[in-house]
């Protein structure tokens, strides 16, 4: 069965969402502390003038501002890197091979490539994509121009070759 190896930046996020850990967003909030501490006190500490009865403090807003942006920045930038990973991934369009043995892919710069299923742990599938994992690192499958036939194939292939 042929597939097409290129992908969108909305099936890279998606795929990306498949094979994010449980523990990813408590680790960003971690790697980002000072801006989630300052969250934080500035939304107890305004909580508890509400709760007395005293109106917001202007400033209080404003100090808002600086975790809200920093948090942004930190989601402006791992978007950035997407977009930027799929435009790289959509100029190497090709065609992959899937069969009984694994995947052989071929590219337009006309590099080639075949991993055999043993290399995979396991499978994922999304809306839009399905994922082949191997370790952290995967590997993305467009469902794009693939009818219910072909999925429901592609499926099959996948629950029997990968354990």
């Amino acid at each position: 069965m042929q597939v097409r190896t290129e992908i969108t930046p909305d099936e890279l996020t998606q795929a990306i969402r498949l094979n994010r850990s449980r523990m990813y967003w408590p680790k960003v909030f971690l790697a980002n502390w000072y801006a989630t501490l300052l969250l934080i006190v500035i939304l107890s500490a305004e909580g508890a003038r509400l709760i007395a009865g005293k109106p917001i403090q202007p400033a209080s807003l404003g100090l808002l501002l600086i975790p809200a942006f920093l948090l942004w920045l930190y989601w402006f930038r791992t978007q950035g890197a997407v977009r930027k990973a799929a435009l790289e991934l959509s100029d190497t369009k090709g065609s992959a091979s899937i069969d009984g043995k694994g995947i052989s892919a071929s590219f337009s710069t006309g590099a080639t490539s075949f991993m055999p299923w043993s290399e995979y742990s396991g499978w994922k599938e999304g809306e839009e994509v399905f994922t082949l994992t191997k370790g952290k690192s995967f590997r993305v499958f467009t469902k794009r121009g693939l009818d219910e036939a072909e999925l429901e194939q592609l499926r099959g292939i996948f629950r029997t070759q990968i354990s």
